[in-house]
This record gives C-alpha cells, structure tokens and sequence, in this order.
C-alpha cells in the first residue's frame, strides 16, 4: 500500500514538472517597470531648421532599482501624438548635474533626525562627481540658501555641518520647495534636480498653515514648459503626507522615497544617487515649430511596460547670418558688394554692420542687407571680414566671421577680333538645370518658414496688443484673486523685504505668481541671468528693472545697457510707477502698480511699514563720495 502511494507522488511531481516546462518562462514572470521622464530639452539645431531635443528619463523595475541594459528598441516616443525616430538612447555617464538639497530643520527634526539628516546629506555630496554643482537651502519657518551653486563639496558638507533643529519651529514646507524649484529653473540648461528631505507636513507649531504657496503652486511651477525641474521628494519617519508627497515628485519628474527610520537615511540616500546615476538620455530631431508641445514615452522591458508624458518648450529659432556674395579665403580686390541673408524669427533685426579688421565700414537697416566695401583702402594681406546683426537695445544677436585676402587684383585681357577663333569660341560647360531646380526649391522652402514664422510672430504681438487695448478700455482688472487669496492676506517670511505679484503677462502661467523680495537688488528682466524672468513677454528688454533696498526702503530703477557706440541706453518700452514713467530711482510703496515694457503689471506690497514719508526719493538721504575716484563720483546711501 505504501508503495502504491509512493509511486502516485513520484508520478505527481513528474506531472507537475512538465506542467511546468510547457510553458514559457515568461508566463510566470511578474515583471514590472516604471518609468518617469524627468524633464525634456528642446534646442535649435546648429546646421538646419530643426531641434535638437534631450529626454532625461529613468526607469526601476518592481523592487525600485534602476534598470540599466535598455537600447533605443525598448522605447517608443510620440511628440504631440506623432511618433517619432529615436536616434540614440544611452546612460548619462558624463553630464554634470546642478542639485538643489532642501533640508528640514523644524522642531520635529531635533535631537537624533537632525544628526542622521546631517551625516546622509554629507556623504552624499561627497560622493557626488568632481564637476556636479550643488547648493543648500534649509528651512523651518525661515527658508535659508545656506550656500549657493558650488563645485566646493567640502565648503557645502562644512555647512551642512553647521545647521540645528529649532525646537517648537514650523515646516513650510511648499515655500522651500517653491523657493528650489526657482533657484534651479535659473539654469539656462543642463541636468538638474530638486531633492526635498522632510518628516513632517505643512504647518507651524499651532497646526495652521506655514506657507504662503501651495503644492499646486510647487508643482505648476516645476511642470511649466519653461522651467522643467523634477523633484525628489525624501520622506522620513510616519507623520508625513506621503500621499502628497508622492503627487508632488510625480507631476514634476522626479520620484518619492520613504524611510520610518533615522537609521535607514544613509540607505535612502544612497538609492537616490544611484538613481540619479542612472538616468537616461533619449535624443531625437524635432521638426515642430517653436512653442509648447507634449511628449509621450513608453518602455518595454520583457513583458512589462509603462509610459510617461511630459509638457515642454521648443524656443524660438535664433537669428542667423550667411555671407552669400563671399566665399571664406576668397581673394578680393578694388569694391565689393557684401550681401548676406538672415533667417530665424526669434528676435526683431534693427540693423546690420560691416566690419573689416574690427573697423566698421558701413550699417544698413534695411532689406535686403548688403554694402559697398573699397577693400583698395586696407592693407594688402589676409583680412577678417565680419558681418555683426544688432537687434533692439543694440543688443548683439549674431555675427558671421569670414578670412578674406586683400590684393592687386588680376587684369584679365578681353580677347580682340582678330585673335584666334580657336581660343574665342572655347566649347561652353552645359548648364545642369536639375541641379539648380533643386537649389531654387530648396530656397522657396526655407523661405516659406522664414516668412511664417514672422507673420505667426507679427499676429501674436497684434493679438496681444489688442487684447490689452481692450482690457484697457473696460477699465478692467481681471487678476485680483490668486488661489482663494488676495495680495492682502499675504504674510512675508521673516527675511522678506516686500512682494510683488503678476497682474498681467503675455505668460499665462506667471499670473498670480508671487515673488517674494528677499536681497539687497532683485532685478527683472528677460534673460535667465535675472531673479525674476519674463521669458514670453517680448517687450520686456533682456535686463529691464532693478530693485534695491536701501536704508529700510526699496528703490525702482531702471537698468542701463551699453549701445555698440558706448552710448547707454534705457530699456525701450520703459518701465511705468502708476502710469507715470521712471525716469529717476523711486521708492516703492505698498499698492504701487509696476509696469514693465508694455504690458507686464505687477503690485508691490511692502514686507511692514517704515519711517520713511511719502516725499522719500533716492535725493532724500545724505550721500558720501568715493575719495578714491576724482572723476564722476558713485554715491552710496547711508543714514
């Protein structure tokens, strides 16, 4: 009998094993990735009318690790629901990274989450690579940028070493986020990212709210099309949101950790690198026209598979120049007529010069653009030609550089009538119509972009200006509510001198966004270098407006420019103090209304009331003088 039982088992696992062996492997794998794109960057091609676009993504499978062996086949990309060529997919092995570290230092984080906060934070950024640029922010209910950008791992973990827990002390926790995401979307490119270290929510020690922003106000910051910064949200200990926390990496790229231990930091930490390292690149060619778009990825990995979708900006195409009548090293001689052509729609051309050896020999303003140039006038010899496009401001846009050589010129005889007929009637090279078919072709092309663009760019201004005439005319103020709160209830944080908040923008996203002014001098303007940008609004000069703090007061100026003749120059469109124009630096009250260029308004509210009356101008405190320059004099106010 037990024999017989024996041999039933024995013949019920073979049974079992060829149940097994029948089917692929596969069938009982559970295999599973994610993947997140972390941010999209769009720039115009260097050699034809196209974009060259960078997709940072990373992918883990089940477990959360980074899943390293992915090629070009594993990935599909869709660009506004048009798929689209991959031409290469590899791991970011060599791009630096520009990180932002938020650390949490309220009450909660005192005695032991403190101390493994400190040491994590620290030998992250030691291992971090040479070229890697770093900057800390800590924050409780004060938000402080302890140190800015930096190479100096060691200067960065020295002040990390410096900071405490405040007992009893809030966590605003979405003004610090906001405040990151800000500082790392003043990076005109490149690898970044925003790692957010907390243990609690968003409140004071009272349990009401801490932050004056939101995580919708984090969040649409960080996702916009312009700014494209992911965040790595690190969650410690069991009394956080991890819901929203969870929400706020996800919407901008990045990924949300969570350890409950002080112990398990380090760990934490440590996979964040490794997941930073372990990002990807994705490369393809864009033929869209400037302006937003969405991007589709999904990965497949055995068989499994997920996707992710990203909004981002193709900016607008730049300005070029090509010399068409010369050739570079051409031998010259006697006048020549210099003709270039420009193409791009990015920015309005005002004038065109010419210059041979750093000497302007002529400018024109109009098309076609050429000149006359007597080359008889300069040294015989190598020469270099130069062709520089200003735009408005004298702003430089581009310039095309040739080397041209200057000599006597050769006189060639004209046959005579009674020269050989053999040496007159030379036999003619036939004229290859197909090839200059194609060439004619394939400058109607590129001109049918050029003038699209430009008469898109003209009707955009055109609708502006008139959307804004009509808003003018109704006396209208449609921005006075902001996310269920007014500029009125605003609190500023302890180091907040005033705020201004975005009335009206050619910018959609930058109404009701608010700015809180926290340096000596915040400057606006439209290049990235400025504390507060204005990428989209066109008449916003580069380098607009400043705000400095003075004595207790905050001072509107405007910022001067040096034309290409060392003349200065004020922004063109101005800038505006309640419809009267600045002309002088003016001390800002609260409620004053801010006009930047054409249309851009802000409201300015002052951070809490000061001495100073109503009277109060740049004229109105004592000044001393620089001893040390007997030319102008710079003058410094002082009390």
């Amino acid at each position: 009998m037990q024999h017989k039982l024996y041999f039933k088992r024995i013949w019920l696992y073979l049974f079992v094993l060829v149940i097994i062996f029948a089917f692929p492997l596969s069938t009982f794998a559970q295999t599973s990735v994610d993947l997140a794109v972390n941010f999209v960057e769009g720039t115009p091609a260097k050699d034809k009318i196209a974009y060259d676009v960078n997709v940072y993504l990373s992918v883990v499978d089940s477990a959360g690790n980074p899943i390293k062996d992915l090629t070009a086949e594993n990935f599909t990309v869709s660009e506004d629901s048009q798929q689209v060529d991959i031409e290469s997919v590899e791991l970011v092995s060599d791009e630096p990274i520009n990180l932002v570290l938020v650390l949490d230092i309220s009450g909660t984080m005192s005695g032991s989450g403190i101390d493994s906060a400190k040491e994590a934070a620290s030998n992250f950024i030691e291992g971090l690579a040479d070229d890697d640029r770093v900057a800390v922010i800590t924050f409780n209910d004060e938000i402080k940028t302890i140190i800015d950008y930096t190479t100096d791992h060691q200067a960065a973990r020295d002040q990390i070493a410096l900071v405490d827990a405040k007992r009893n002390a809030g966590t605003c926790l979405y003004d610090a986020a906001y405040q990151a995401v800000q500082m790392s979307a003043s990076l005109p490119s490149g690898r970044r990212a925003v790692v957010l270290l907390t243990d609690g929510v968003d409140e004071k020690a009272d349990r009401s709210i801490c932050s004056t922003h939101t995580q919708d106000d984090v969040i649409n910051l960080a996702s916009s099309d312009n700014t494209r910064v992911p965040v790595f949200a690190l969650g410690l200990g069991h009394k956080i949101d991890e819901k929203n926390l969870g929400r706020q990496a996800s919407m901008t790229g990045g990924r949300y950790l969570h350890t409950p231990e002080n112990s398990q930091l380090g760990a934490m930490f440590n996979r964040l690198a490794e997941l930073l390292r372990s990002q990807y690149i994705l490369r393809y060619t864009s033929v869209a026209g400037p302006g937003p778009h969405t991007l589709a990825v999904k990965a497949t990995y055995l068989n499994a598979s997920n996707d992710d979708t990203r909004n981002f900006l193709l900016p607008a195409m730049p300005t070029r120049i090509s010399i068409t009548s010369l050739e570079d090293g051409q031998d010259i001689s006697g006048t020549e007529t210099i003709k270039v052509e420009i193409s791009g729609g990015g920015e309005l051309v005002e004038s065109v010069a010419f210059q041979v050896d750093g000497e302007t020999v002529g400018t024109d303003t109009t098309k076609p653009y050429a000149q006359d140039v007597d080359f008889s006038t300069f040294d015989k010899g190598d020469a270099e030609l130069a062709v520089i496009v200003y735009g408005a401001d004298d702003t430089e846009l581009t310039r095309e550089i040739i080397s041209v050589k200057i000599g006597e010129g050769d006189e060639e005889s004209t046959p005579s009538a009674d020269e050989d007929d053999d040496e007159i009637d030379e036999p003619k090279t036939p004229i290859n119509w197909g090839l200059w078919g194609g060439v004619l072709g394939f400058l109607l092309i590129v001109a049918g972009v050029v003038i699209f663009f430009v008469l898109k760019q003209r009707r955009e201004e055109k609708e502006r200006d008139e959307a804004w005439e009509r808003a003018q005319s109704m006396d209208a103020t449609p921005y006075t509510e902001m996310d269920d709160r007014t500029i009125d209830d605003w609190e500023p944080s302890s180091n907040a001198l005033g705020m201004l908040t975005v009335e009206n923008s050619d910018d959609p996203s930058l109404i009701g966004q608010r700015f809180e002014i926290t340096k000596a001098t915040t400057t606006l303007g439209r290049s990235a270098d400025n504390d507060i940008l204005f990428p989209k609004d066109s008449p916003v000069s580069r380098n607009h407006a400043k705000i400095e703090e003075r004595s207790g007061g905050l001072f509107l100026s405007e910022v001067e420019s040096t034309g290409k003749d060392g003349s200065l120059k004020t922004p063109t469109f101005g800038t505006f103090l309640n419809d009267e124009q600045l002309t002088d630096p003016i001390l800002l009250e609260s409620n004053d209304e801010i006009r930047v260029g054409k249309r851009v308004r802000l409201r300015f509210e002052a951070a809490g009331t000061t001495s100073m009356g109503e009277e109060l101008t740049y004229d109105g405190f004592m000044v001393e003088e620089d001893d040390d320059d007997d030319s102008e004099k710079t003058q410094d106010i002082v009390l």
